[in-house]
């Protein structure tokens, strides 16, 4: 549960530092590795009532993070009340099997992993029609559900994927980005600015995969577009790398569906379009994806992992 403001400013070096939204006293190494020590050694029967439990301690303890979830939940479907409240309960708790996850998912092996999945179909036909085209994949994801796991699926098709995020100096989140990296998996560090954006092209044009969360805002290059009943701000760098690079753009999400047990998600997808107008074009196509997360949060509100304002935390705040 970390973040960082949209403020950017260039070091000397040419990276981007982006400051911090928040970071909680519990996000430490120390924390993690208490979980990773002591989840694996108890039956799997006991997990959901300890991360029931867990989830009610940090519920209260977490009040900054707790009243932020509760301003998020309410615009998607109007809850109020103890509605509300037991909604953002259950994104403490969606929250804990994400943590857990972390001493199954990065080690897993590719039928492990499809065992986690309660229904095998996994929209590998539709990755695979966008490879045969040769231009790569852009796969469209945002903090919802087992992000993580999506990444580790996405391998399955023989490519190396590249996921594209801000690399935190916290070690906590090194360590846990540490976790998530095979050879098939490598994590792109876009605070490098252009050379990360270089980075990526180059492995598109080796038709590889590129994994990229499009709910939160970095950089100034973001456009904002009706969510629910407000307007949000979004990341356009997919689809300026989509524009550049003829990748389409694939919407999908991993889902929690019961405890360490996941659906994979996916979206049609959104080719690059170009009329001579570019904003327009960036903007039609991030729309869609937009209105895909949109669908999706109407039925998995309580796996949205965003513990800040989302509807405050614009590109120029």
């Amino acid at each position: 549960m970390s973040g960082y403001r949209t403020e950017t400013r260039l070091t000397p070096g040419c990276r981007l530092e982006l400051k911090r939204w928040y970071q909680h006293r519990f996000h430490t190494p120390s924390s993690h590795q208490i979980v990773f020590a002591i989840m694996p050694r108890v039956p799997r029967f006991l997990h959901p009532p300890i991360a029931a439990v867990t989830a009610l301690v940090f519920y209260i303890m977490l009040t900054h993070e707790r009243r932020a979830v509760m301003k998020n939940l309410h615009p998607i479907k109007g809850s109020t009340g103890m509605a509300l409240k037991w909604k953002t309960y259950r994104t403490f708790y969606s929250f804990c099997d994400l943590i857990v996850a972390y001493c199954y998912v990065p080690h897993a092996s590719h039928s492990q992993l499809i065992d986690m999945l309660v229904d095998p179909e996994r929209g590998a036909d539709k990755i695979e029609r966008c490879l045969a085209k040769g231009n790569g994949l852009i796969v469209w994801t945002a903090h919802l559900g087992n992000f993580e796991f999506a990444s580790r699926l996405l391998e399955m098709h023989g490519k190396t994927v590249h996921v594209a995020r801000v690399v935190e100096s916290n070690p906590a989140e090194a360590m846990l980005r540490d976790l998530m990296t095979n050879e098939r998996l490598r994590i792109v560090d876009l605070s490098q600015g252009a050379v990360a954006t270089i980075e990526l092209l180059y492995a598109l044009r080796r038709n590889e995969i590129v994994a990229m969360q499009g709910d939160r805002v970095y950089q100034g290059f973001s456009a904002d577009l009706p969510f629910f009943s407000g307007h949000a701000s979004f990341p356009l760098g997919p689809f300026l790398l989509s524009l550049v690079s003829g990748a389409p753009v694939l919407p999908g999400f991993v889902v929690r569906d019961g405890w360490l047990r996941y659906r994979a998600l996916m979206g049609d997808p959104i080719l690059p379009v170009s009329t001579g107008d570019q904003d327009a074009d960036l903007k039609t196509g991030l729309g869609q994806a937009v209105r895909y997360l949109e669908d999706t949060l109407k039925t998995h509100d309580d796996q949205w992992f965003n513990f800040f304002e989302f509807w405050s935390a614009g590109p120029h705040e």
